[in-house]
């Protein structure tokens, strides 16, 4: 499995999250009202998607890659 780009899922999550532009990071923080913010599901539905996809993308250019390099 490759390794997980924080800053690509950060990138994903903001396009799809209101709130998360302002707030600036995934990190944890301790605070209930800093670290769970209210979602609609249609927004998690499409930011899951959008992070399935990239990965989808991220794998076949690997392999792509890999064919090229061979």
């Amino acid at each position: 499995m490759a390794k997980v780009s924080k800053r690509k899922i950060y990138n994903i999550a903001k396009q799809h999250i209101v709130g998360l532009p302002e707030r600036g990071d995934l990190k944890t923080r301790y605070n209930d009202r800093e670290d769970f913010l209210d979602i609609a599901v249609w927004c998690l539905e499409d930011a899951l998607v959008a992070a399935y996809e990239r990965g989808r993308k991220d794998a076949e250019n690997e392999r792509h890659n890999q064919k090229t390099n061979s």
